[in-house]
C-alpha cells in the first residue's frame, strides 16, 4: 500500500474511533456481544458502501475539484443544496464545539499538573490554535499528526485489552437471552460509530483522485475500526454478566452511558484499576485529538468549496477562521445551544451519512444513462441496493429521534 494510501486509511480510522469508543459497550450492553457483534459488521458494510458512493459521485466529475457543497448543487439542484448545507452546518460545528470544549478540559487538566492554571477560554483557543495550526498546513501535515497520534492511541489500547482480557469469560459473551428489545436503541449508536464517509472528498482530493487508492483507503481505513470496536466490546462486555449483582443492568441503574470511568474502578483490583485509569485517560485524550482534526479537516475544505475560497496563504487563514472561530464562540458562550444541536444529531447523521449519497448517486446515474456517458466507476448493487440503503437511512432517522425522546428501551 502506498504512503499516502496509508495515511488516508489512518485518517478515516482517527475520524471513526474517537473518544465515544470508551462507552460504546454500555450504549449497547443490553444487546449483548453476539448481536451486537452481527449488527456493527452490517453497520460497517452500509458505512463503507455508502463511502463508495460518494466516491462514485466524485468520479463522476473528474474535471471539477468537488466537495460536498458542489456536489449537492450538480446533483440535488438548489433545494438539495441547502438541505445539505443545513445538516452538514449544524452537524458538523456542534460536534466540533463539543470537541473543542473537551480538547480545553483536557488541556487545562495537563497543565494544572504542571502548575499552571488556564482560564477555560484561554485552553479552549490554544486547543483550537494548536490543531488547527496543523488543519492550516494541509492535508500532509494532517495525515503525520495523526500517525503519531494513532500509534500513541494504538499503544495504550493494546494495554488496556492486555490488562482487561484475563476477567473476560465465554458466558458473558454468549449470552443471548433477551436481547431484541435493545437492538433498536444499538443500531443508530453502531451505525454511527464508523462516519468515514464525510472525509471521502478531502481524502479523495489527497490521493489525486484515484479512484483504485481511493477506495483502498476507504476499506482499510474502516475495516480496521471495526476490528478495534469488536476487541473492545470483547474485552468489556465479557467481565460482567448482562443481569445480575454485579451486572451491566445494575450499573446503569445509577449510571449513564458515559461513565466509562466509575466502570473501570468496577472492574478490577486497586492497582489494575489504576493503571487502567491511567491508559484511559491517554486514550480518551489522544482519540479527542485524532477525532478533531479529522473532523476539522473534513469541515474545513467543505467550508472552502461552500465560500469559494481559493487556496493561497491569506485564503486560508480565511477558510481557517470560519471553520474554527463558530464553534470555539459557542463552546465558550453558547453551550446549551450545540448541546441542543446533538439531541438531534443521529436524524442529521442519517440524513449526511446515507441518505443524502444515496440521493446524489441516483441523480449521476439518471444523468448518465440519459447522456450514454461514459461510467468510470459505478458502486455494486444497481438501483436496488440504493433502495434497500434509502430505506435502512430512514429507519436510523426515525429511531435516532425516538431515542433523543427516550422513547426506546434501554438497558
Amino acid at each position: 500500500m502506498k504512503s499516502k494510501t496509508l495515511g488516508a486509511s489512518l485518517i478515516f480510522t482517527g475520524n471513526c474511533v474517537g473518544a465515544g469508543i470508551l462507552a460504546l459497550p454500555l450504549s449497547t450492553a443490553g444487546l449483548g456481544f453476539v448481536a451486537t457483534s452481527v449488527v456493527i459488521t452490517l453497520c460497517w458494510l452500509v458505512s463503507m458502501i455508502a463511502s463508495l458512493l460518494i466516491v462514485e459521485v466524485l468520479a463522476a466529475y473528474p474535471e471539477k475539484e468537488l466537495n460536498f457543497d458542489s456536489m449537492y448543487s450538480l446533483t440535488l439542484g438548489k433545494p438539495g443544496q441547502i438541505i445539505g448545507m443545513l445538516a452538514y452546518v449544524i452537524l458538523l460545528y456542534s460536534v466540533a464545539a463539543a470537541y473543542t470544549s473537551g480538547g480545553a478540559s483536557i488541556l487545562t487538566a495537563i497543565l494544572s499538573q504542571a502548575g499552571i492554571h488556564l482560564p477555560s477560554w484561554v485552553a479552549a483557543t490554544a486547543f483550537i490554535i494548536i490543531l488547527g495550526g496543523i488543519v492550516y498546513k494541509g492535508h500532509r501535515a494532517v495525515d503525520m499528526s495523526n500517525r503519531v497520534l494513532l500509534s500513541v492511541k494504538g499503544v495504550c489500547f493494546v494495554i488496556l485489552a492486555a490488562i482487561l482480557m484475563p476477567d473476560v469469560r465465554a458466558a458473558n459473551l454468549f449470552d443471548i437471552t433477551h436481547t431484541m428489545p435493545y437492538l433498536w436503541i444499538a443500531i443508530p449508536i453502531l451505525f454511527f460509530s464508523f462516519g468515514l464517509q464525510i472525509m471521502v472528498p478531502s481524502m479523495f482530493s489527497y490521493l489525486d483522485k484515484d479512484v483504485k487508492e481511493v477506495r483502498k483507503a476507504i476499506a482499510f481505513g474502516s475495516f480496521l475500526p471495526l476490528v478495534i470496536y469488536l476487541l473492545w466490546l470483547v474485552v468489556i462486555l465479557g467481565i460482567l454478566p448482562r443481569f445480575g449483582t454485579p451486572s451491566f443492568s445494575h450499573f446503569l441503574k445509577h449510571h449513564s452511558a458515559n461513565d466509562i470511568g466509575d466502570l473501570f474502578v468496577m472492574l478490577g483490583n486497586h492497582s489494575t484499576v489504576h493503571l487502567s485509569s491511567m491508559m484511559m485517560g491517554i486514550f480518551t485524550n489522544v482519540a479527542v485529538m485524532t477525532t478533531f482534526l479529522s473532523l476539522t479537516l473534513a469541515l474545513h475544505d467543505y467550508m472552502r468549496d461552500l465560500c469559494k475560497i481559493g487556496k493561497s496563504k491569506s485564503d486560508r487563514k480565511k477558510s481557517i477562521a470560519i471553520t474554527y472561530l463558530p464553534p470555539l464562540l459557542v463552546s465558550l458562550f453558547l453551550p446549551a445551544l450545540f448541546q441542543s444541536a446533538l439531541e438531534y444529531a443521529a436524524g442529521l447523521q442519517a440524513l449526511l451519512l446515507l441518505i443524502i449519497p444515496v440521493a446524489m448517486v441516483w441523480s449521476v446515474r439518471r444523468r448518465q444513462n440519459q447522456q450514454n456517458a461514459d461510467v468510470s466507476y459505478r458502486v455494486f448493487g444497481g438501483n436496488g441496493l440504493l433502495i434497500v440503503l434509502a430505506c435502512f437511512g430512514a429507519v436510523l432517522v426515525v429511531l435516532g429521534f425516538m431515542a433523543s425522546m427516550n422513547l426506546l428501551p434501554a438497558l
